[in-house]
Order: C-alpha cells, then sequence, then structure tokens
C-alpha cells in the first residue's frame, strides 16, 4: 500500500512538474522512489515508467490539441531522418524514460552505499 500511494503522489508530481517547466522532476520522483523501495528490481522500473509518463501525458496533450505532426517532420529534416516525425517523438520520450530511470538507479544505489544489507 506504501509503494502504490508512492507511485501516484510521484506519478502526480512529476506530470505536473514537467506541465511547469521543470523537465528534471522525473529525476526527482525516481530517486525518492530508489531511496525508499528497497528492492532495485522494483524501483527502477517504476522509475522509467513515471518517467515515460510523465513526458507522454504532456506531448500527448499538445499533440490532441495542437497537432505535432509539421512540427515533429521538421525536426527530423534538421536531424537527418528525412520526414520520419516519429523519431524526434520517440527520443523525446526517451529523454523522460533516461530521467526516471537515471533517478530511480542512483537513489538504489545511494541507498545501498549509505545503509549496505548484511
Amino acid at each position: 500500500m506504501r509503494l502504490a500511494t508512492i507511485v501516484v503522489a510521484g506519478f502526480a508530481v512529476s506530470v505536473v512538474g514537467v506541465l511547469v517547466g521543470a523537465w528534471w522532476a522525473p529525476f526527482t520522483v525516481g530517486l525518492v522512489i530508489g531511496i525508499v523501495e528497497r528492492k532495485p528490481r522494483l524501483a527502477i522500473p517504476l522509475g522509467a515508467g513515471i518517467g515515460l509518463a510523465a513526458w507522454l501525458l504532456p506531448l500527448g496533450s499538445a499533440q490532441l490539441h495542437y497537432g505535432l505532426g509539421a512540427a515533429a517532420r521538421s525536426l527530423a529534416e534538421i536531424m537527418g531522418f528525412g520526414k520520419q516525425g516519429a523519431i524526434p517523438v520517440v527520443l523525446t520520450l526517451m529523454v523522460g524514460v533516461l530521467l526516471g530511470l537515471c533517478g530511480a538507479w542512483l537513489g538504489s544505489a545511494g541507498r545501498k552505499v549509505i545503509a549496505p544489507t548484511t
């Protein structure tokens, strides 16, 4: 029950953080999850999932309201991928995944260093 509460609160905090411009919020939430959850096998995927969701929801909302196709295709052209607009979108979502994953990993590793298991 405690973990579920932390995940829901972390999800809400990271989504709101990304919406207000704190793009690094999934890292902080992942860090807290990594510190609180004793099992890194659970904490790291949770951090990555929260990071993905925190960047996916605002991006999906922007797509529904404004349509990001032209901007994504233009960015793909600049990056040298032709007119494949999905590539910049996937790379953007990977940023969220990596932020949450790295935060959870760092929290889990720091927890093991500070309080090693016997």
